[in-house]
């Protein structure tokens, strides 16, 4: 299962490469003044226009541990995290200098975060047509929905193709639709993910780095 987030270029301004770097700062973990090192590493260019762009970050966690018969309360941890950054333009509604990260939804607000900060780019984050994805799937397997019904204020819908039910009609209608999963048929393969109104896409299937570029440009598509 992987998490997949995408943000958008917020302004017009020209796409610049983006190139290996490496910074740090200092902080105080368990009263030790720490040095927390991040690099940003450039890497292989997809054959769609992707770069790809490893981050490797030192992160300190809250945790209860003993460290040379001593106990402490924070950890550092080496993560690494993986984006994409659509650097070559082609056909299709996929914005140039889009960054597209593979990693869960907190890392991936660091992800955004840090290339804003290092590559004075802003961004924001792409929200899929979550009705038109629905239209083009082999399969809708579940369906969650916000609802103010007395003192019910959630809904979730569970089975196979529950978006030709009246049920479901009745809570579009009546409530608001968060999320959906689905089976969706790729050129090569049928793939599940669930997708949210808010942008988050989770894959349950197994695909490759490239696979899934592919699976995200077909969704963007969708739109017109």
């Amino acid at each position: 299962m992987i998490s997949i987030n995408v943000y958008n270029k917020y302004n017009n301004e020209e796409t610049k490469e983006f190139e290996t770097i490496n910074f740090n700062e200092t902080k105080f973990v368990n009263n030790f003044e720490e040095t927390l090192n991040t690099y940003i590493i450039k890497n292989e260019l997809s054959p769609t226009g992707f770069r790809n762009f490893r981050i490797i970050s030192d992160e300190v966690y809250s945790q209860t541990v003993r460290v040379r018969g001593q106990i402490v309360h924070e950890v550092v941890k080496q993560e690494l995290f993986i984006a994409y950054s659509k650097e070559l333009a082609n056909e299709g509604n996929f914005v140039q200098g889009s960054l597209i990260t593979l990693c869960r939804k907190d890392d991936s607000f660091k992800v955004k975060n840090t290339f804003e900060a290092r590559f004075n780019v802003e961004y924001e984050q792409y929200k899929f047509d979550v009705l038109r994805i629905i239209e083009a799937s082999a399969d809708v397997r579940n369906a969650n929905f916000d609802v103010n019904i007395e003192t019910v204020n959630g809904v979730s819908m569970r089975g196979t193709r529950v978006h030709n039910t009246q049920y479901y009609e009745q809570m579009l209608r009546n409530g608001d639709l968060k999320a959906v999963m689905v089976n969706y048929d790729m050129p090569e393969k049928t793939v599940t993910f669930r997708v949210s109104v808010e942008g988050n896409l989770l894959l349950y299937s197994s695909l490759s780095d490239y696979e899934i570029l592919e699976l995200v440009e077909i969704l963007i598509n969708l739109q017109e």
